[in-house]
């Protein structure tokens, strides 16, 4: 019988603005903002360090990627400087999948997320998301050895939005 993944470590917040009408054309995009590290209720314990962290982002029902036509995507990383932030994050993205979109998050040195800091990335898609996102993520409580951690984060509506 096989054990289910532990549980993640990190806290994640994703917040969705809708798309408004495209420009004559353009393409209307929805902005995701995936939040980690954030931890308000002090529910988290320090320090987690991260190898990488994984977001399944499905397609909302209903919708999925035109067969043949790219999803439009456009991503901003903010992210403090300073040590143990994991220096510089890779971000990969896969829209292959006509039902999910996919981002792989990856710092060249181990991250040591320690409650003073967030990792923010700012993403533009054309089709719009899912209310539930897998989430994958290789980290440990301080020294121990990094292991695999898979759960779900729920979108909610960003701040100022219906």
């Amino acid at each position: 019988m096989t054990s289910p993944p532990p549980a993640l470590l990190l806290p994640y917040r994703l917040e969705h603005t809708p798309a408004t009408a495209a420009q004559p054309g353009g393409v209307a995009l929805h902005r995701v903002r995936l939040t980690v590290g954030d931890s308000p209720g002090g529910r988290t314990t320090w320090p987690v360090r991260c190898r990488g962290i994984t977001f399944d982002l499905p397609h909302a029902a209903g919708a999925s990627a035109t067969s043949g036509e790219p999803v439009v995507l456009r991503t901003r990383l903010d992210l403090p400087r300073g040590p143990g932030r994991g220096r510089q994050w890779l971000v990969e993205t896969t829209t292959s999948d006509p039902a999910a979109t996919f981002l792989t998050l990856t710092p060249a040195d181990p991250a040591l997320f320690d409650g003073t800091w967030v990792l923010a990335l700012t993403l533009d898609i054309s089709t719009p998301v899912g209310a539930e996102t897998r989430v994958t993520e290789d980290t440990a409580l301080g020294d121990d050895i990094p292991q695999r951690r898979v759960g779900n984060a729920h979108l909610t509506a960003a701040r100022g939005t219906h």
